[in-house]
């Protein structure tokens, strides 16, 4: 999909959004099933009504959404806002967590998933928080290079040891 005639806006979501989210959590859910499917589940419920009408009532999480000019919804992210922990061995900060973030197959280089993070940064901003952190499953090779380019760098790994019989 080329960039000519795509026209889209990055905004707060709503409840009307609901079905649309769903549908694009159910091709990350897909993505993450064909790459650890030891970890994720085949299964196209991976959204339920009362966890996004929480998701939009919680003032610690924000959800943005990206809408094409039919009012298609084209992309989403789910967004954490993170207080200071107050762990005495660790300086305070309040940190924005990109907890999920999706971008229609058919719209993945076209722009939208930049402008969506880049909406991120705006709202750190916005929230006077200090960084925009997220995971990244080290099989999503594609996802890494994108988030690499927008200036994001590995700050920790975790690590798992999966055991014989387990």
């Amino acid at each position: 999909m080329s960039n000519e005639g795509l026209l889209f806006v990055a905004r707060v979501a709503t409840d009307k959004d609901f079905k649309g989210i769903s549908k694009l959590k159910e091709q990350v859910q897909q993505l993450h099933v064909e790459g650890r499917p030891d970890l994720y589940a085949n299964t196209s419920a991976s959204l339920d009504r009362n966890t996004y009408e929480t998701w939009l009532n919680d003032t610690t999480i924000e959800v943005f959404v990206v809408e094409g000019n039919n009012k298609e919804i084209l992309a989403y992210m789910i967004l954490d806002i993170k207080e200071p922990s107050n762990n005495p061995i660790l300086l305070e900060r309040k940190v924005l967590f990109i907890r999920n973030i999706g971008v229609s197959e058919v719209c993945q280089g076209t722009g939208i998933g930049k402008a969506l993070v880049q909406k991120a940064f705006e709202y750190t901003k916005e929230i006077q928080a200090t960084s925009v952190e997220l995971n990244v499953l080290e099989f999503n090779e594609k996802a890494i290079r994108f988030y690499e380019k927008l200036g994001f760098k590995t700050k920790s790994r975790q690590m798992e040891c999966v055991l014989p019989n387990a």
